[in-house]
């Protein structure tokens, strides 16, 4: 969370979510958890007064599996809460009560009402946040809450859901390893610390390099003597054509290909699924609901393509837009890239921005043989971004013979992308951070709005 991510147009509100930031007296990451239990107690547990739970971890992919869910649920005409962070343009984005973002006024009634009548010193952001999305859903009728980890699983502050319908974790990969652990098997005890007593968790898809990850999720849900279905075991989920093919209890069911792009979707779409067979009993969906919530669902800044011209682009440009910023994601760029190339080759231009604290290594290795053009942009309000001699520090050797142009800010960096695109027509790129694409989506024109409302 950034300081910067605090903007808003509503003057008011924007002046309390900054007063919200600035009390944080401790480190960004607070594991210490008494003060925020602390808090929810005060509040009379709203966690408690909740709708059935699916609660999602992982690294990649959690918020594209509550996508595919929440399109799903509400094509078959459920209500449906949704909690998600970080978000793109708005902190409104992260709370979805019943269907619909929050409003400003019932937001800044809320942090109102914890500012009065609550001690708030020492809480994180995220802790103040998650309570307030707590206490808005406790307070409006749902079907559902789809429960979005911020950062691990054991220690994250909404891990206070005793009985979830359902856990998920999703592809676990490297990432804020200063907390979670540097090898993938404690990365991947965290992620399992969601999973509780007698309760069934899904494990999506995993990367090649993640063979750790299965043994250790699976002792520790034995361990709670909760049920646990992994792909490639107990599921499987692939594509057959125009089709994406879901199979379980030596079932296959046919479905069309997700709105969502690229072959790690589908894996995302699968993960979805399979929550959603084992809370058939709870939450009922047809078969007509599932293609729509397949075909219908949206998460901005996840292979989004954007209009050129919002850019100030020619609009022969063909503009794609992703928050990745983690090896897995750099894995599922490069897989997409490798597509566009078997099937309309053109010069690939990558805007890149990232955070300086971020394995660009990592990020850009499985893709930078695919890469033709590289132009380096900060981030707006972000001082510790990534900088072109760490770039050449940590991915000179994969960016050998490269064309590398350095920009202050995204809108430098696209300008030089169009003067490039009117001498040859390529392929723009554009990755690295949440918070870059959330300026992009700015810069582009794109409405705050629900995330599956276009």
């Amino acid at each position: 969370m950034h300081v910067s991510d605090l903007r808003h147009k509503n003057l008011s509100l924007h002046k309390k979510l900054k007063k919200l930031y600035a009390q944080r007296t401790r480190s960004r990451v607070n594991w210490d958890a008494a003060g925020y239990r602390e808090l929810l107690r005060s509040m009379d547990d709203p966690q408690s007064r909740l709708p059935p739970v699916i609660h999602v971890a992982g690294t990649n992919g959690k918020g594209s599996i509550i996508a595919f869910l929440r399109a799903i649920l509400e094509a078959q005409g459920y209500r449906v809460h949704v909690y998600t962070s970080p978000h793109l343009q708005r902190v409104n984005e992260r709370f979805v009560i019943a269907g619909e973002e929050i409003g400003d006024a019932y937001l800044e009634d809320l942090i109102d009402e914890l500012q009065a009548q609550h001690n708030l010193t020492d809480l994180s952001f995220f802790e103040i946040t998650t309570a307030i999305a707590f206490r808005a859903f406790s307070e409006n009728p749902a079907d559902v809450l789809l429960l979005e980890v911020g950062m691990g699983g054991r220690l994250d502050c909404t891990n206070v859901i005793e009985a979830p319908l359902v856990s998920v974790i999703s592809r676990i990969s490297y990432d804020h390893t200063e907390f979670l652990g540097e090898d993938i098997a404690q990365i991947a005890a965290e992620k399992a610390g969601i999973i509780k007593r007698g309760r069934p968790c899904v494990l999506g898809v995993q990367g090649a390099d993640s063979a750790e990850v299965l043994p250790v999720i699976e002792s520790l849900a034995k361990k709670d003597n909760a049920p646990f279905y992994a792909h490639g075991r107990d599921w499987r989920v692939f594509r057959e054509g125009s089709s994406l093919v879901f199979e379980v209890s030596g079932k296959k069911r046919r479905y069309p290909l997700p709105s969502l792009a690229g072959q790690h979707q589908i894996y995302n779409a699968g993960a979805a699924l399979m929550a959603l067979y084992l809370a058939r009993e709870v939450l009922s969906v047809n078969e007509k609901a599932i293609e729509k919530g397949l075909k219908d669902a949206r998460w901005p800044g996840r292979l989004q393509t954007l209009d050129p011209v919002t850019l100030g682009l020619p609009e022969n440009t063909e503009v794609w837009l992703d928050c990745g910023h983690n090896d897995s994601a750099g894995e599922a760029l490069a897989h997409m890239i490798r597509g566009w190339t078997l099937n309309d080759p053109k010069p690939i231009r990558l805007v890149l921005g990232m955070l300086g604290h971020k394995d660009v290594h990592g990020f850009l290795a499985p893709m930078a043989e695919l890469v033709d053009e590289i132009y380096l942009c900060g981030i707006s309000g972000e001082l510790s971004g990534l900088t072109r001699e760490k770039l050449e520090a940590e991915a000179g050797r994969a960016l050998s013979g490269k064309s590398v142009q350095d920009f202050a800010d995204i809108k430098a960096a696209l300008k030089g992308v169009g003067a490039a695109e009117k001498r040859q027509n390529g392929r723009v790129l554009i990755a690295g951070s949440v918070y870059l694409a959330g300026d992009v989506l700015s810069l582009a024109g794109s409405p705050h709005h629900s995330v599956f409302k276009d």
